[in-house]
């Protein structure tokens, strides 16, 4: 068997997957077949014949390859009970092994989650269950058998969970249960059916219409969740079938709120659009954003006066008619670079001006209706004193409408009357910002520099930023700066994808930060899994990554794997190189 990755979204992946001669998709379904149940004509790999089962616990079966039987005690029982279970089916584990978040266990190629039926009716040790199991097995394939039907797969696939089979569609439609996305009803109370499948067209008659109806519908979802993967938008499809089960809600804010660090890791820096919804305040994307504004970014240090702006609906936001016209009465005033332009929104918290092209600072909608959840304002209050804590100002403006200034804790003069365009409000800014007259000047040339540190340190971090503009001067106007040390260019920035990308002299500056480590070899067009000796935990799909053997420089390039995923897996691209020696 063998699994290579080919794409990233959230907590799972899009991979080809090897096994017995043939190639199967992942995220994949194993077809239940046998005697009396076919499988459908478009079935990739079939259960009972490509995979079949190893026997009982107690009449255990030699195959080539097989489920292997085991024991396997309820998820509620002691720990001690798993670990003799454990003790006892080990020696029937091959490259398909059992694998239960409680006990012993043995990491195989394939993975079977065991008490998959029992632990799907209660969300909380459902996700706690695949958390453990996703850390012991790390980055090997995972089937949870059982569970999976059109209605839950996109959150199953969420989860990280890559094979599902049909077996409950099976037992379903046995006992008269009509699917589509949104839910299941019996299929004599359907008046009018939803589909245009060639069981529904002719007429449902019997188990075997109903069974083709729902393995059509199974297999669409099935490609749903594969193209949703494909274009990063697996999470606005699970939060949409959030509506139709309750559980969904809850298995989507346990993941979010107690287990940030496991998702994290797996989503991408860089992605698209984010839809946001009471769901995005907590988003590990988002999170990610705001930890590395309060954690990594620092503020251009000649910025003297915080000016707190609200967003708009365009992004990035200097795009907006109203941000245009905040832009125009600065530029009237004296030494306005000491000013520090920063951005006040939801989910987001709170955007310096430099990171607006950055993601997802660049990527969201929300609704605008000027009213604010006591969680959104809570937030955004917490990040305001935090960021202020850590980056000292001698003034503060608040720009922002009263339906948010008003409930923030912080000493600022307010210049919006009525509406932060109005022509009364747009006067008070330009008055109040000139103050900045007061303060020694800033040229735009130090103020460019400042900003490109600041956007370096939220990518980078700040020793690796501070290191790597040392004797650098920058060019271009903003976003779009270039960096250049002894008049070679290190690095430029990217507006399509949010940040800086290097040079090779750009990587050599740069130095052993969002390093790789590859064996002796030229990598020249993409650096695979296999030949990854090492890799720097922080780097995400997406990152700006450097390729070293040893002290040399190999190349340059963007992460196509998280560097855990690079160690553990041994096959797919592990980086793409852009520029090598």
């Amino acid at each position: 068997m063998r699994f290579e990755g080919i794409a990233r979204n959230c907590n799972t992946r899009l991979g080809k997957l090897e096994i017995e001669g043939k190639e199967i998709l992942i995220p994949g379904i194993l077809w239940y077949e046998s005697s009396r149940i076919p499988s459908p004509e478009f079935a990739e790999i079939k259960l009972g014949v490509d995979i079949k089962a190893g026997g009982t616990f107690f009449y255990p079966k030699e195959c080539k390859l097989c489920i292997p039987s085991a024991l396997i005690y309820p998820y509620s029982f002691p720990e001690e009970l798993h670990n003799r279970a454990y003790e006892v089916n080990e020696k029937f584990f091959g490259e398909i092994s059992v694998v239960s978040a409680k006990g012993g266990y043995r990491k195989g190629f394939m993975n079977v989650m065991a008490n998959a039926k029992e632990l799907i009716n209660n969300p909380r040790n459902f996700v706690e269950a695949v958390v453990r199991i996703r850390e012991r097995i790390d980055y090997s394939l995972l089937y949870a058998p059982g569970i999976a039907n059109p209605v839950n797969l996109p959150i199953l696939a969420y989860s990280g969970i890559d094979i599902f089979d049909s077996v409950d569609v099976v037992m379903k439609s046995r006992k008269g249960i009509y699917f589509t996305p949104e839910g299941e009803m019996r299929v004599e109370e359907m008046e009018e059916r939803p589909c245009t499948c060639s069981a529904c067209i002719k007429g449902i008659e019997g188990y075997d219409d109903l069974l083709t109806h729902n393995y059509n519908v199974f297999q669409n979802e099935l490609i749903k969740v594969r193209n949703a993967i494909r274009h990063g938008t697996l999470r606005h499809l699970v939060e949409a079938r959030s509506h139709f089960d309750a559980n969904f809600a809850t298995i989507i804010r346990l993941f979010d709120t107690l287990h940030y660090e496991f998702q994290e890791k797996r989503y991408p820096v860089a992605g698209e659009k984010v839809i946001a919804s009471p769901y995005s305040l907590h988003r590990p994307d988002i999170v990610r954003f705001r930890k590395r504004v309060l954690e990594r970014y620092e503020k251009p240090r000649c910025a003297k006066i915080l000016l707190l702006l609200p967003c708009s609906a365009k992004k990035p936001y200097s795009l907006s008619k109203s941000h245009r016209l905040f832009r125009s009465v600065l530029a009237n005033v004296p030494n306005r670079h000491v000013i520090h332009e920063v951005i006040v929104t939801s989910p987001l918290g709170i955007v310096p001006r430099e990171l607006e092209n950055v993601y997802p600072a660049a990527h969201y909608d929300i609704s605008v209706t000027g009213e604010w959840y006591e969680e959104e304002v809570e937030m955004i209050d917490h990040m305001l004193r935090e960021y202020v804590r850590n980056n000292r100002y001698d003034a503060i403006i608040s720009h922002l409408p009263s339906d948010i200034s008003s409930t923030l804790e912080i000493d600022a003069v307010t210049t919006c009357v009525d509406h932060p365009t109005s022509s009364e409000s747009l006067q008070k800014l330009e008055r109040e910002a000139r103050i900045a007259e007061d303060f020694e000047r800033v040229n735009h040339t130090l103020k460019r520099h400042e900003n490109t540190l600041s956007m370096l340190k939220y990518q980078f971090g700040g020793e690796a930023a501070e290191n790597f503009l040392q004797e650098c001067n920058v060019r271009g106007k903003f976003p779009e700066y270039s960096i250049y040390h002894e008049e070679k260019q290190m690095a430029s920035f990217s507006k399509s994808r949010g940040m800086f990308i290097l040079t090779f002299p750009g990587g050599k500056k740069l130095g052993r930060h969002y390093w790789v480590e590859i064996e002796d070899f030229q990598p020249k067009g993409s650096v695979f899994a296999v030949g990854v000796e090492d890799a720097c935990n922080v780097i995400r799909v997406g990152d700006e990554v450097t390729v070293w053997h040893g002290d040399e420089l190999r190349g340059v390039g963007i992460a196509r794997m998280g560097g855990e995923e690079m160690m553990e897996m041994e096959a797919g691209e592990a980086v793409k190189i852009r520029h090598y020696r």
